[in-house]
């Protein structure tokens, strides 16, 4: 009974870890209008948002519910991206003849706002919160991450770079970017007192672009200078390509939706990747094996 019993727990722990594994489905998402490109950059619920770009490589803001694409251009805009969402609201950015400046759009109400950190030369707003967004500003002395709380902004610069930070996602009080310093460009994570470098092991360059509770989004270039998009659980790395591409970037995440874009020969395309976990096949055997384990053994003489 003993030898039964531990194959039994045994099989258990490996099918357990296996079912615990996700398996993902990939669905490109392109903008109708787009002829050069799409990516899409931040994901609430059925709602995404991002740009796609024209035959004039013009960049045009764009959201899509799961079913309508809308084209959403700041009025002022030469071009314009948007990077996040929360609800009804939305970040990102646009450029004019004075340089580059951060907006919130607010789809109910059709208002856009223009935000620009007051010692920028330029502002980028990359995620936002229900009452804060995140980005990076330029001034002439580099870049800076920075966090609007609403009423205030608040540089936010990893103590160890040397070549300027970025934030680009925000939960919370937890946010995610990238800082570089002399060896190269790392991911990392503050959640409001500590920095925390994230890298893809191996890795030339790692970014983070999105945040959902433990999990965080990004992508990372590896030895070959290749981009791959990456999911980091909060103890396991996964690299999450799309099948066929020649390059992938993961950009939001909500749940168990990851949206980002990747090129291939046709050129780049956005796309949404779903996780789900499997049942195990031999679930059958193994209940007919417990079962077996449990009945009563006759004693050898």
């Amino acid at each position: 009974m003993r030898s039964i019993t531990a194959v039994t727990l045994f099989l258990f722990t490996v099918l357990g870890a296996t079912a615990s594994h996700a398996t993902y489905t990939w669905t490109t998402l392109d903008n109708p209008s787009v002829t050069a490109g799409t990516s899409l950059n931040g994901i609430d619920g059925t709602n995404m948002v991002g740009y796609y770009t024209d035959s004039s490589f013009i960049w045009h803001g764009t959201r899509y519910d799961g079913s309508t694409w809308t084209t959403l251009d700041h009025p002022s805009a030469t071009n314009t991206s948007l990077t996040g969402i929360d609800g009804a609201n939305m970040v990102g950015n646009y450029t004019d003849s004075s340089g580059s400046h951060g907006f919130l759009y607010n789809v109910n109400s059709s208002t856009w706002t223009t935000f620009d950190h007051p010692s920028a030369i330029s502002t980028y707003l990359n995620g936002i919160g229900p009452d804060n967004m995140v980005g990076y500003y330029e001034d002439s002395s580099g870049e800076h991450g920075t966090l609007w709380d609403g009423s205030s902004w608040h540089t936010l610069d990893h103590p160890s770079a040397t070549g300027g930070t970025q934030l680009n996602g925000i939960d919370g009080t937890n946010m995610v970017g990238e800082y570089t310093d002399s060896s190269g460009t790392h991911g990392t994570r503050y959640d409001g007192s500590t920095w925390t470098t994230l890298d893809y092991p191996s890795a030339t360059l790692t970014s983070l672009t999105g945040i959902d509770g433990d999990n965080i989004v990004g992508y990372y270039m590896d030895s070959s200078n290749i981009l791959h998009g990456t999911l980091w659980d909060g103890s396991t790395w996964t690299t999450l390509d799309y099948p066929s591409a020649t390059a992938t970037q993961l950009n939001g995440i909500d749940g168990a939706n990851m949206v980002g874009y990747y090129t291939d020969s046709s050129g780049s395309h956005g796309f949404m990747v779903t996780a789900t976990s499997p049942v195990p096949e031999p679930a059958t055997l193994l209940l007919a094996l417990l079962g077996l384990a449990l009945l009563p053994r006759r004693r050898r003489r």
